[in-house]
C-alpha cells in the first residue's frame, strides 16, 4: 500500500500544481466546447468524455475556469494510470518485485514531459490509456486466477475503450493471448456468456449519448448520428481515415520507414540517454526472464509493437512543422506508459549490478548503502521532473489560446458573423466564446467548412434565428454571404475567392478578413480599424514573449498560435505596401519575422518593403534569402527579383541579378527523375 501511496500523492501533486486553468491548444477547444454545448467534439465524437465532462463541468470549484474542470479528467485518468502501471509490474514480477525500483519506473513515467503535458492539458488520450492499462491488467489478473470478474471487467473497459477512443484497439490481440486458454477450459457455458455479453454491453451505453444529442441539434455537433450511416461515419473516422490524422498522409513506404527512426528519437529525447539506456537492457532481459512467463511477455512484447513501430508505420504522420509533430506526440503517450515493463528490468537490472559491486567490495556491509543506492535512483525521475516543470509550469500562467480566442472576437464588430476556419483559430475561438457567451451575443462564430452540411444548418438556424440558409444543391460560402450580409457584419480568418461579378470583397482588419462591397474605398477608416486591433490585442505582446520565454514555446501546439498572428502581420504589411504606406508595414513584417521564421512570404515583404524605399541592396537579401530556403522556386519570388533588378540603377548590378534569374528558372526545369 506504500508505494501506491507514494505514486498517487507525489503524481497527483505534481500534476494538480501545474494544471493549466485554460486551453492548450490543439483540440482542447472543441472537447470543451462540446461539454458546454452539450454537444459531441469531432470525430469519433468521444461520448464516454464528453458524458464525464458534463459531471467535472459543474463541481463546485470556483478557482478553475471550464477548462481547468475538464482538464482533471486527464490528471485524474493518468495519476490512476501510473498506479495501474504498478499493478501490472507486481502482477507481472509477483513476489521478486523490487518495490523501490517500480515506485522510481512509475515516478520517471509521472515526470515524462510527454506524460506530464497531456496530464495538465484537456485531452482524450489520458483516458485512452487508463481504459487500455485497465484491460491489460484485467487481462493478466484473469490469466492468473482464472476469474470470472476479471475477463467480465476486460470486456466491460473494451466497451468503455469502443465508446472513447479508437487506439484502445491495439490492446486487443494481447488480451487474446491472455485469456483465450483459460475460456477455452471452463468459460464457454450459456450464463458466462450472457454475463460477458451483457458486460461488454455495459460498456457501449456510452455510444447512446450521440444520437440522442442530435437530436437536439448541439451548436457543436460534427455530423447526424441520429442516422444509421452518419453514425457509422463518425464512429469510423471516414472524413480522417480510421487511425489515420487525415487523407493527406504519405504513403511512401521510404516515410513510413522513417516514422520508426522518428519513433527513436521521441523516445531517447523524452526518457533522456539514462531511460533509454534502461529500456533497451530492459527489453534484452525481457526476453530472457525467466520470473515473466511466455504468454506475458508474448502480451507485452505485442503490445509494445502495436502502440509503437506498427502504428507510427501504419498512420504515417506528416512531420514537416511543429503542429504535426504535436498531432502525433498524443499518440505515444500509450506506447510510453507500455514501456514501463522494459524501463523497470533495466533499472532493477542496474540496481542489481550495483549492489553486487557493493557486495563484492563491502561484503555484508553492503547492506548499509542499499538505502544510498535507493535514493541515488530516485534522482533520476527528479532531476526529469525539475527538468520538464521549467517546461511545463508555464501553461499555467499564460493563456495565449484563450488570448488569441478573445483576440479574434474582439475584432469583430457589433452583430457579426465570424466564419472559421482550421483547428488553432476555431477550437480556441470557440472555447472563449461559448465559456463566456453573456459576453458576445452580439455575434456569431461558425465552422465554415460545415456552412453546405444540412445538419448544421439545422443546428445554426435553432440557435440563431436571423441567419438564413438557402435551399439549394451545393450551396457555398457566397451563397451564405449573400442571405447574410444585409443582416450582418461577416468575417473570417481566411479570403474566399468569389466571381468577378460577386458585388463584395474582402479587407484585412487584423486577424479577420471583412466583407465590404466592391465600391468601399475608405483607407482612413481600414487604417484605424487595424491599428486599433493591434495596439489593443491581447497578444500585442506575443513576440516579446516568444523572444524572452522559451520554455513556453518548447511545447508545440501553442507554436501555431505564432502562425496565426505571423500570418496576421503579413496579410496587414500585405495592405499597406499596396496601398504604398510603406512605413506602416515594415513592424508588422518584423513581427511576421520573429514569430515565425520558417514563413518565407515575410522575406518576400520585406523585399517588396525596401524595393519602395530604394534600399536595393537590402531588397536582393531578403528575396534571395526566400529564393535560397524554398524548396521550389516561387514565381512571385522571382517576379520580386526581377523587380529588385529594375531597382539598381546600373547596369552590373542589373545584369548580375538578371543572370541569377536565368540559372534559377533553368534550375526550375531540371527534371524530376535528376532531383
Amino acid at each position: 500500500m506504500i508505494p501506491l501511496f507514494v505514486i498517487f500523492i507525489s503524481s497527483l501533486f505534481l500534476y494538480i500544481s501545474t494544471l493549466s486553468n485554460t486551453v492548450y491548444g490543439g483540440d482542447a477547444g472543441d472537447l470543451v466546447s462540446a461539454v458546454l454545448t452539450k454537444g459531441f467534439a469531432h470525430p469519433p465524437g468521444y461520448p464516454l468524455y464528453t458524458l464525464i465532462g458534463r459531471l467535472f463541468i459543474n463541481l463546485p470549484v470556483n478557482s478553475l475556469t471550464a477548462a481547468g474542470k475538464i482538464t482533471l479528467i486527464s490528471s485524474i485518468s493518468t495519476v490512476f494510470s501510473l498506479i495501474l502501471v504498478y499493478l501490472i509490474l507486481n502482477t507481472l514480477i509477483g513476489k521478486k518485485l523490487s518495490k523501490p525500483i517500480a515506485v522510481v519506473t512509475v515516478l520517471t513515467l509521472s515526470a515524462n514531459y510527454l506524460i506530464w503535458l497531456y496530464a495538465i492539458v484537456p485531452e482524450v488520450f489520458p483516458l485512452n490509456v487508463l481504459i487500455t492499462l485497465g484491460i491489460l491488467l484485467a487481462g493478466l489478473r484473469f490469466k492468473n486466477t482464472g476469474k470470472l470478474k476479471w475477463l467480465a471487467l476486460s470486456l466491460f473497459l473494451t466497451g468503455l475503450g469502443i465508446s472513447h477512443h479508437h487506439t484502445f484497439v491495439l490492446i486487443l490481440p494481447s488480451l487474446f493471448i491472455l485469456t483465450y486458454s483459460q475460456i477455452k477450459k471452463k468459460f464457454i457455458t450459456s450464463k458466462n456468456i450472457f454475463f460477458l455479453i451483457l458486460s461488454l454491453g455495459l460498456g457501449l451505453l456510452p455510444l447512446v449519448y450521440l444520437p440522442v444529442v442530435a437530436q437536439n441539434s448541439p451548436e457543436i455537433i460534427w455530423g447526424e448520428p441520429n442516422t444509421l450511416s452518419g453514425f457509422i461515419t463518425i464512429f469510423t473516422r471516414q472524413v480522417y481515415g480510421t487511425f489515420v490524422p487525415g487523407p493527406f498522409i504519405s504513403n511512401s513506404p521510404v516515410h513510413r520507414f522513417i516514422q520508426l527512426i522518428n519513433l527513436n528519437y521521441f523516445v531517447f529525447a523524452d526518457f533522456t540517454l539514462v531511460g533509454y539506456g534502461a529500456i533497451i537492457i530492459g527489453l534484452i532481459a525481457l526476453t530472457r526472464s525467466k520470473i515473466i512467463e511466455k504468454k506475458e511477455k508474448i502480451s507485452i512484447f505485442l503490445a509494445l509493437i502495436l502502440f509503437g513501430p506498427f502504428f507510427v508505420f501504419y498512420a504515417n504522420f506528416p512531420l514537416s512543422g511543429k503542429f504535426e509533430l504535436a498531432t502525433v506526440e498524443r499518440f505515444m503517450i500509450m506506447f510510453y506508459f507500455l514501456l514501463s515493463v522494459p524501463l523497470y528490468l533495466g533499472l532493477n537490472w542496474f540496481f542489481i549490478k550495483i549492489v553486487s559491486l557493493f557486495k563484492r567490495i563491502f561484503g555484508k556491509r553492503h547492506e548499509l548503502f542499499i538505502p544510498i543506492i535507493i535514493v541515488i535512483f530516485f534522482l533520476f525521475p527528479a532531476g526529469l521532473g525539475i527538468k520538464n516543470y521549467r517546461r511545463l509550469i508555464n501553461l499555467k500562467n499564460y493563456p495565449v489560446a484563450e488570448k488569441l480566442g478573445r483576440d479574434i472576437l474582439n475584432n469583430a464588430d457589433k452583430n457579426s458573423i465570424i466564419l472559421l476556419y482550421t483547428d488553432t483559430p476555431l477550437f480556441n475561438t470557440q472555447y472563449v466564446y461559448y465559456s463566456s457567451k453573456n459576453d458576445y451575443l452580439d455575434k456569431v462564430v461558425l465552422q465554415i467548412t460545415k456552412i453546405s452540411s444540412e445538419y448544421y444548418q439545422k443546428a445554426i438556424k435553432r440557435h440563431y434565428k436571423k441567419i438564413i440558409f438557402e435551399k439549394k444543391k451545393d450551396y457555398n460560402i457566397g451563397d451564405f454571404i449573400k442571405n447574410n450580409i444585409k443582416n450582418y457584419n461577416i468575417y473570417s480568418t481566411e479570403k474566399y475567392s468569389f466571381p468577378s461579378s460577386f458585388p463584395y470583397k474582402w479587407v484585412v482588419q487584423g486577424l479577420l478578413f471583412k466583407i465590404v462591397p466592391q465600391d468601399y474605398d475608405n483607407a482612413f477608416e481600414a487604417e484605424k480599424t487595424i491599428e486599433t486591433f493591434w495596439n489593443t490585442a491581447e497578444n500585442k505582446d506575443l513576440a516579446n514573449h516568444y523572444l524572452t520565454n522559451r520554455n513556453y514555446w518548447f511545447n508545440y501546439f501553442p507554436n501555431d498560435i505564432l502562425r496565426i498572428y505571423a500570418t496576421a502581420h503579413q496579410n496587414t504589411a500585405y495592405y499597406y505596401l499596396s496601398t504604398d504606406q510603406p512605413k506602416l508595414a515594415f513592424p508588422h513584417i518584423k513581427q511576421a519575422i520573429i514569430l515565425n521564421p520558417e514563413d518565407l512570404d515575410s522575406f518576400f515583404l520585406q523585399s517588396v518593403f525596401y524595393v519602395k524605399i530604394n534600399n536595393c541592396h537590402e531588397a536582393e537579401k531578403s528575396i534571395t534569402k526566400a529564393l535560397s530556403s524554398s524548396q521550389f522556386k516561387d514565381k512571385f519570388y522571382l517576379d520580386q527579383l526581377e523587380k529588385v533588378a529594375n531597382c539598381y540603377q546600373d547596369q552590373k548590378n542589373a545584369y548580375r541579378i538578371k543572370n541569377m534569374i536565368k540559372n534559377i528558372k533553368k534550375s526550375n526545369s531540371t527534371p524530376l527523375e535528376k532531383i
